[in-house]
C-alpha cells in the first residue's frame, strides 16, 4: 500500500468518525430536548474531537501534584457544572449537592464502575465491591460488611501494641523528622492484621516469608490499574508483561491466606470459632465463614487491601500536620483528652471528647481521604441541575458518560461553608452542626458508601489521642506549600514534618 492510499484511508476514516460525531451529537441534543434539558457548560477544548487536551493536561497536573489544584481551577472557570469529551465521548463534572445526590444516592442505580473498572482492574483484583455493579457488587458487599461490625474493630488491644513499636521508633529529642512514613508503616501492619490475620511487619522488621517482594508487587499492580483506567482505550500502550507478573506475585501472597482461612474454616465449629478472638476480628476468616470460593475470597481481600491502602494512615497525618500548624488548638485538643485519661482511651470514650472529634472532622473535610470519584451511566438519565445559561436546567447524561466529581472542591465551596471556607477551623462544627446534604462527602456517599468509615475514624481518634498524651507539643517543621499527592487516596506530598516533645510527669 502505497503512503498516498495509506493516506487516503486514514483520512476517510477520521471523517467518518467525525460524520457519527455529528450524527450522534444530532440525536443525543433530540433526546435531550425531549426530557426537557439543555447542555452544561463546555470546557474549552484544544482537541474538539476527541479531548486528548484535558487527558494530558490531567497527567501534568499529577506529575506535579498539582490534581486537585486543577480540578479547583476548571470549577473556577466553568461553575459547578460542566462538560467535557473524555476519549471523544461525553464527560459531565459536577460539585453540585443535588446532583451528587442524583448520581450517589437517588438514581444510583442508573450509575455504575464496571464499564470504567472491572476490564482494566480485573486481572489484578477480578470482581468485586470496587469493580463491580449490580449483583455482583451486592454479593461483594454483604460478603464485606459484617467484618466492620463494632465488636470487630473496637478493641484496641493490637492497635497499642503496633503503636508501640512505632513510637520506639521515633526521635523524642525535639529533632525534625518525616512522621508520615511511620504512620504508613504502622498501617501496612495493621492493615494486614484486620485484612489476613497477620501483620507483614514492617516496623518489626520480621515479615514472613512468603511476603518478600509482595509490597512492591501490589504498588505496581495497583498502579497498573490505575494508568490502565486512566488511558482508557488507549490501555493497550502500556505493558502488560511486568504487570502481570505483579499481579501473579500478588494472588501467591493472597492465597496462602485465603487457603488458611478455607481450612479453618472446613474444621471448625462455631464454639470454637467464638474463642478465637483474632480471627474473629480478621475480615478474611469473617469472608470465609461465608464462602469458600477462593477466587471470590481472594479478589475481595486485594480490594479490600486497594481500599485501606494509605487511607488512615494519610488522615492521621493531616490531623497531625493540623495540629503542628495549630498550637493552641493543639492545646485544648490535649487538655480535653487528658481530661479524660492520660493512658489508652476505649471504643467508647473517644467520641465524647467533642474538639477531637470536630478537628478530624475538619481534616476530612479540607482533605477528604477520597478526594476525587467518578461514575459512568449505565443508561440515559438526567442530572436535576447545571444546564442552560444560568446553570439550573436539567442535564442529559447518555449511557455512557463519564462523571467526575471533585469532594475536595466541594469541601471548600464558599458558597457552603462561608469566607473561610479554606481554612482550618474546627469550631464550625461545634453545636453538633451539620451541613446541608452531600455537602460533606469524605467517605463517598449512598449504597456504596466506604463500610471503613467508622473503623478509621476511631482509629484515627485513638492514634491521636495516644500521640497528645505521650507528646506535650507537637511543633510543625514544616516550610513548603501543602501539595497533594494523588492516587486512590491523597496524602501530603511532603510527609508531615514535626518535633515532639515527650510529656514529662
Amino acid at each position: 500500500m502505497t503512503a498516498v492510499s495509506l493516506l487516503a484511508l486514514l483520512t476517510s476514516t477520521v471523517a467518518a468518525f467525525v460524520a457519527y460525531r455529528l450524527y450522534l451529537n444530532y440525536t443525543l441534543r433530540l433526546t435531550a430536548r425531549q426530557h426537557g434539558c439543555q447542555p452544561a457548560a463546555r470546557y474549552k477544548h484544544k482537541d474538539p474531537i476527541f479531548g486528548l487536551d484535558i487527558f494530558l493536561r490531567t497527567g501534568d497536573a499529577i506529575s506535579k501534584n498539582q490534581f486537585l489544584v486543577e480540578h479547583q481551577r476548571r470549577y473556577d472557570t466553568y461553575g459547578h457544572t460542566f462538560e467535557s469529551l473524555n476519549f471523544g465521548s461525553l464527560g459531565i463534572s459536577s460539585i453540585h449537592p443535588e446532583n451528587l445526590r442524583a448520581v450517589f444516592s437517588k438514581n444510583a442505580a442508573d450509575w455504575g464502575v464496571q464499564p470504567l473498572r472491572l476490564h482494566s482492574m480485573s486481572p489484578f483484583c477480578g470482581t468485586g465491591f470496587i469493580t463491580a455493579d449490580g449483583s455482583d457488587w451486592k454479593i461483594s458487599h454483604d460478603l464485606l460488611k459484617p467484618g466492620f461490625h463494632k465488636s470487630h474493630i473496637s478493641d484496641f488491644g493490637p492497635l497499642e501494641e503496633h503503636l508501640q513499636l512505632l513510637l520506639g521508633q521515633i526521635p523524642k529529642d525535639g529533632s525534625k523528622f518525616d512522621l508520615q512514613p511511620h504512620l504508613l508503616r504502622l498501617y501496612l501492619d495493621l492493615n494486614t492484621l484486620f485484612l489476613f490475620g497477620e501483620p507483614i511487619g514492617m516496623l518489626s522488621g520480621t515479615p514472613p516469608s512468603h511476603a518478600k517482594g509482595f509490597l512492591d508487587a501490589f504498588q505496581a499492580g495497583f498502579n497498573g490499574c490505575g494508568i490502565r483506567i486512566a488511558l482508557g482505550p488507549l490501555s493497550f500502550l502500556m505493558p502488560k508483561g511486568a504487570w502481570l507478573a505483579a499481579c501473579d506475585k500478588v494472588h501467591q501472597f493472597a492465597d496462602v491466606y485465603v487457603d488458611r482461612a478455607i481450612e479453618y474454616s472446613n474444621k471448625i465449629d462455631s464454639a470454637e470459632h467464638s474463642q478465637d478472638q483474632t480471627k474473629r476480628r480478621t475480615l478474611l476468616f469473617n469472608m470465609a465463614q461465608a464462602t469458600t470460593d477462593r477466587t471470590v475470597l481472594r479478589n475481595q481481600i486485594v480490594q479490600a487491601m486497594m481500599a485501606a491502602t494509605e487511607t488512615t494512615a494519610s488522615l492521621i497525618s493531616h490531623v497531625i500536620r493540623n495540629l503542628a500548624s495549630n498550637p493552641d488548638i493543639a492545646s485544648q485538643v490535649r487538655a480535653e483528652v487528658l481530661a479524660v485519661g492520660d493512658g489508652p482511651l476505649d471504643f467508647d470514650q473517644l467520641p465524647r471528647i467533642k474538639s477531637l472529634q470536630h478537628v478530624i472532622t475538619e481534616t476530612l473535610r479540607l482533605y477528604p481521604v477520597f478526594p476525587q470519584m467518578n461514575r459512568v451511566a449505565l443508561k440515559d438519565t438526567v442530572l436535576p441541575t447545571g444546564g442552560g445559561l444560568d446553570g439550573t436546567a436539567p442535564v442529559f447524561a447518555p449511557a455512557g458518560t463519564l462523571f467526575d466529581t471533585c469532594f475536595a472542591t466541594l469541601h471548600r465551596d464558599p458558597k457552603i461553608w462561608g469566607p473561610n471556607a479554606n481554612e482550618f477551623c474546627p469550631s464550625r462544627w461545634e453545636n453538633d452542626y451539620s451541613p446541608p446534604p452531600f455537602t460533606f462527602i469524605p467517605f463517598g456517599a449512598g449504597p456504596r458508601q466506604c463500610l471503613g468509615q467508622q473503623k478509621a475514624t476511631m482509629e484515627a481518634s485513638y492514634i491521636v489521642s495516644r500521640i497528645l498524651q505521650e507528646f506535650s507539643e507537637i511543633k510543625s517543621e514544616d516550610d513548603k506549600p501543602y501539595q497533594a499527592q494523588v492516587a486512590l487516596t491523597a496524602k501530603s506530598a511532603h510527609g508531615c514534618p514535626v518535633s515532639l516533645t515527650p510529656a514529662t510527669g
